[in-house]
């Protein structure tokens, strides 16, 4: 065999080989493009998403239950991933075929995600002792103050959107803030209203000694998934979505931890 010979032959089985990785890849990704592939985030932001007894739950796991079982996806609560929340915020940019939930819309975010809503009305407010007597207008009255947020939530990123020039403080999780918050580490912090007075309970604190006293944001969360989520499955997903709440499955799981 002549050398030219050989040399072609080689040449001839590396790109073979090559071939058959690039098919088993696109295979791959193929495969990985199922419902049943799509790997779920959560977090700790009772009543809409915590962990009970090791496993997810909350009014957004049992709506995305819900949806899987009529799209026939054979996934469990048990298969949703309960983590603190910055680190799911970017494990859901980074990581092609995860979604996140509950997240706030909003236009920033349209441009980091591909959402499926809407889910259920959410407000973002500055929540203070009512003992304090704190009175605000705007989030220049707050030039002052030291508020409480917990990282990259909607909270943090709507002070940060509204040019608040006071003091942040930051926390990971919606216990530490509110443990913080009565413990007089801050004066006020930026979080949903809902999810303080459930995490306060929680942690035997009387919600009751806070209240609402500006309103940053008032709107909705859904699911938010990656950019390069197959647009087909994004489809089916929110076409189920919508059949639940048109058939007022979403409003009676809601009543179920709200009423």
């Amino acid at each position: 065999m002549t050398r030219a010979l050989f040399r072609s032959r080689a040449i001839h089985h590396i790109l073979c080989g090559l071939m058959l990785v690039v098919v088993s890849l696109a295979w791959s990704n193929v495969r990985a493009t199922g419902l049943n592939d799509l790997q779920w985030i959560t977090e700790e932001f009772a009543p809409y998403n915590f962990s009970q007894d090791g496993v997810a739950a909350g009014i957004a796991v049992d709506v995305l239950m819900e949806m899987w079982q009529r799209l026939g996806v054979e996934r469990t609560a048990a298969d949703i991933q309960v983590l603190p929340w910055a680190r799911g915020y970017r494990i859901t940019q980074e990581q092609p075929g995860t979604c996140l939930f509950s997240t706030t819309v909003t236009d920033a975010r349209r441009e980091l995600f591909v959402f499926i809503e809407p889910l259920i009305d959410s407000n973002v407010s500055i929540i203070a002792a009512r003992e304090r007597g704190l009175q605000v207008d705007n989030v220049e009255d707050m030039s002052g103050y030291q508020i409480g947020v917990v990282r990259e939530d909607i909270g943090d990123q709507v002070l940060q959107e509204d040019g608040f020039t006071g003091t942040y403080v930051r926390t990971d999780s919606a216990r530490i803030l509110m443990r913080m918050l009565h413990g007089g580490r801050f004066d006020a912090v930026s979080y949903n209203f809902v999810t303080a007075s459930w995490t306060m309970r929680e942690e035997g604190i009387d919600p009751r000694l806070y209240e609402p006293v500006l309103t940053l944001r008032e709107g909705y969360m859904g699911y938010a998934c990656h950019k390069d989520t197959d647009p087909e499955l994004i489809a089916q997903l929110q076409e189920t979505l919508d059949a639940l709440r048109e058939d007022g499955t979403v409003e009676a799981i809601i009543q179920r931890y709200l009423e």
